[in-house]
């Protein structure tokens, strides 16, 4: 059971200033029987979480009442430990002297690493992000060997970098996960510490995108059902979760848009927790419209479940199984896990999110929308996400301008 920190026996109290009720004030903190404060306050005898607002100490000397902000909320209760320490020192007529201790030197990494993964943990964040924190940050702490936080230094991170490229990771990975550092130790107050050439450079590739004859050969080797599936990939820019949780009252066929929301029933929440709507054909809307009429009963409401009515999960594995049926493969790829794309679905040039890849260009080639409405309808929770786009974007008539242009003239000519 959760209790208050540190009742009047302890002399030290820990608060908390909060917003209720339009007003700023503080309230007794409640600390967890494990000893963790979870943003908890008492609030006229009831528990409420409050995220808002700093933690404080609170005591009295005498007749005075004092409180002291504890700006980072990992070191309150260490804090409020020592604070207790000196009162009853005080008291005892004991010296103060200054022997080192853990709030001197700050928070264990291992302690700051715990109570960071612990706030993080799904559903706060995607479980897939959340294992790639948690793995990064957990190499840290065993490659960097310091004990605490305030210990760590521009060279720590310059060695977990070059530890990431010995471990057989590309500039991108490695640049990735020194952002993930870098966020973690702001938390910590330890800004700074990389200069703008210790970041990993690399190059951020042009967005693979299908071609007409390799979407015509690909919806020529599906059946129906695949076919509505995948188009709608195509003609929504949906990513792969977005689609699997796609329900019937998303689909809005007066206005013709499909919608991003969330899904409590599967834990699922939109990219950067924002819901959006995509205006989409109106061919599609009615091979929806017949889609919904012949499929049977399904209590979920999913536009495109398993044969059980479940979410499914293996629409990745259906396009390369198309791409296979359709004679597509490269033959010369080989997937991280050894298989090879002459053997089987497996071919690396065809994915779900190329379908999306392919509907944030063409939109912008074919100029049926500006960027900034692109990023609206891709979820993109910043511009830089979308303008990535812009790389592969052609111009109808591009070729055309090229080869009339004065400089084209300056090229070799036959004989």
């Amino acid at each position: 059971m959760p209790t208050t920190g540190y009742g009047p026996e302890n002399r030290v109290n820990i608060v908390k200033k909060a917003k209720v009720d339009g007003k700023w004030n503080f309230f007794p903190a409640v600390v967890e029987s494990n000893g963790k404060l979870k943003d908890k306050i008492r609030v006229r005898g009831s528990i409420e979480v409050h995220a808002e607002g700093a933690y404080y100490l609170q005591w009295r000397e005498g007749k005075v009442r004092f409180r002291e902000p504890v700006p980072d909320k990992l070191e309150v209760l260490e804090r409020a430990r020592r604070k207790r320490l000196e009162i009853d020192a005080t008291k005892a007529g004991i010296p103060l002297g200054v022997p080192p201790s853990r709030y001197e030197a700050g928070i264990t990494l291992r302690d700051a690493v715990d109570s960071y993964l612990e706030d993080i943990q799904p559903p706060q964040r995607e479980k897939k992000t959340y294992a790639a924190y948690r793995h990064c940050l957990e190499q840290f702490v065993v490659t960097s060997k310091k004990e605490y936080v305030s210990e760590v230094s521009r060279e720590d991170l310059l060695e977990f970098i070059r530890y990431q490229y010995r471990s057989g990771c590309g500039s991108r990975t490695a640049f990735n996960r020194a952002n993930i550092l870098v966020t973690f130790l702001k938390l910590h107050g330890i800004k700074g510490l990389l200069k703008k050439f210790d970041w990993p450079a690399f190059v951020d590739p042009i967005r693979p995108i299908y071609e007409p004859e390799e979407l015509t050969a690909l919806f020529a080797a599906c059946n129906s059902a695949e076919h509505l599936l995948f188009s709608t990939y195509l003609l929504s820019g949906f990513r792969e979760k977005e689609m699997r949780y796609l329900t019937w009252s998303d689909v809005d066929f007066r206005r013709n848009v499909l919608r991003v929301t969330s899904k409590p029933l599967w834990d699922f929440r939109p990219k950067d927790k924002e819901e959006r709507e995509v205006p989409v054909p109106g061919g599609l809307m009615d091979a929806l419209k017949r889609h919904q009429q012949s499929q049977p009963l399904n209590p979920n409401r999913l536009v495109f479940p398993t044969q059980t009515g479940l979410p499914d999960k293996n629409h990745e594995l259906k396009v390369k199984w198309i791409a296979r049926r359709a004679k597509l493969n490269c033959g010369t790829c080989i997937s991280r896990h050894g298989n090879r794309c002459s053997e089987g679905p497996y071919c690396s040039k065809y994915f779900l999110h190329k379908f999306r890849h392919t509907f944030a260009t063409r939109n912008l080639q074919e100029s049926v929308c500006d960027i900034r409405t692109l990023q609206l309808w891709l979820g993109h929770s910043d511009l830089a996400s979308t303008m990535v786009y812009l790389k592969a974007v052609r111009s109808k008539d591009i070729m055309h301008r090229v080869n009339a242009s004065p400089l084209a003239g300056f090229a070799p000519q036959e004989g």
